[in-house]
């Protein structure tokens, strides 16, 4: 906790003016760990916006709403459960008006999120091609979800190389895909590995069809 205090008031200190927190990593996390972790740092940087980055399902909807009257500069969330139900009821539990919502599971989850109250989505693929990520956000923001079901169908082979094996090629992906347009190297940081050769050859396809 107090790396994660003195990163925020480092960021407040460079100008940011709102810190993202992540999933705590140890093993073993309680709701009221979660919530009295989360209120050290937000209450350490009361002049910015602290958005949790949440990624376990067991955390009810009302601790996050104890954060927030604890901590009124809570005012957002990256939602990474994969469990679009869950969401809607954690959503409507938290206070869906209170916070601005953030699908954290990028496009393939965007859809079923926005429909449960979600304003905004994660994306890697914006990396690698960003009319795609623009096309659906659009059409999410107008309640088209025949368009971004299109787009969904569109990028489905992507991120599910991105998700194979417990999303062990997540980063690896986007990597190769913005290597094969010419944009950076592949290389990645350990634990992760480059592509296998076949599957290089069909990411490198599918950011092809995207730059014409």
């Amino acid at each position: 906790m107090p790396t994660a205090v003195a990163s925020a008031r480092h960021a407040r200190d460079l100008g940011a003016q709102m810190v993202m927190v992540h999933q705590p990593v140890h093993p073993y996390v309680s709701q009221d760990g979660w919530v009295d972790y989360h209120r050290a740092i937000a209450e350490a940087v009361p002049e910015l916006g602290v958005v949790p980055y949440l990624r376990n399902p067991r955390l009810a909807g009302a601790r996050l709403a104890e954060l927030a009257d604890a901590c009124p500069n809570v005012i957002g969330v990256k939602y990474a459960v994969p469990d679009a139900a869950r969401f809607a009821a954690f959503a409507r539990d938290a206070g869906l008006d209170r916070f601005v919502w953030v699908a954290g599971l990028a496009e393939p989850y965007a859809p079923s999120y926005f429909s449960a109250g979600a304003t905004g989505f994660t994306s890697g693929l914006v990396n690698v091609a960003p009319a795609v990520s623009l096309n659906m956000i659009e059409a999410l923001r107008a309640g088209d979800y025949p368009a971004a079901m299109k787009v969904w169908e569109q990028i489905r082979r992507f991120e599910e190389l991105r998700a194979a094996d417990g999303s062990a090629n997540n980063v690896t992906v986007v990597k190769e895909a913005l290597a094969a347009l010419g944009l950076c190297r592949r290389e990645v940081r350990p634990p992760s590995k480059p592509l296998p050769e076949e599957a290089r050859a069909e990411v490198a396809a599918i950011a092809a069809g995207w730059s014409i």
